[in-house]
């Protein structure tokens, strides 16, 4: 299985100091985790679409190409007013959510 996200990349972007990238990390997987119960405790396709346009944004920034491209899915969706699409795909970006904060060793 691939890696969640790039932690080399943050170590490019943000330096090596190892507490540092684990703040970001952090700070990644609060983002990540608002944004998913967000979408899953509402049914305003607006604030899905912006709470997945955030993770999709964050996700790219640190190389977690899998949830970058669900989040994308769920912004596109609830863009499209499809709420059954953006229920669909929840189970994924949850999947991915949970895999980075496994890979991060952040519970």
């Amino acid at each position: 299985m691939s890696l969640a996200y790039d932690r080399v990349r943050l170590a490019e972007l943000f330096g090596d100091d190892p507490s540092t990238l684990a703040e970001i990390e952090r700070e990644f997987l609060d983002t990540a985790r608002g944004a998913e119960r967000e979408i899953r405790g509402t049914d305003d396709l607006e604030t899905i679409a912006q709470a997945a346009h955030r993770v999709k944004g964050a996700s790219g920034m640190i190389g977690a190409n899998a949830l970058s491209h669900v989040a994308a899915a769920v912004e596109q969706a609830a863009k499209a007013q499809d709420l059954p699409a953006v229920r669909r795909l929840e189970q994924a970006f949850s999947e991915e959510v949970r895999r980075v904060a496994v890979q991060a060793d952040a519970p």
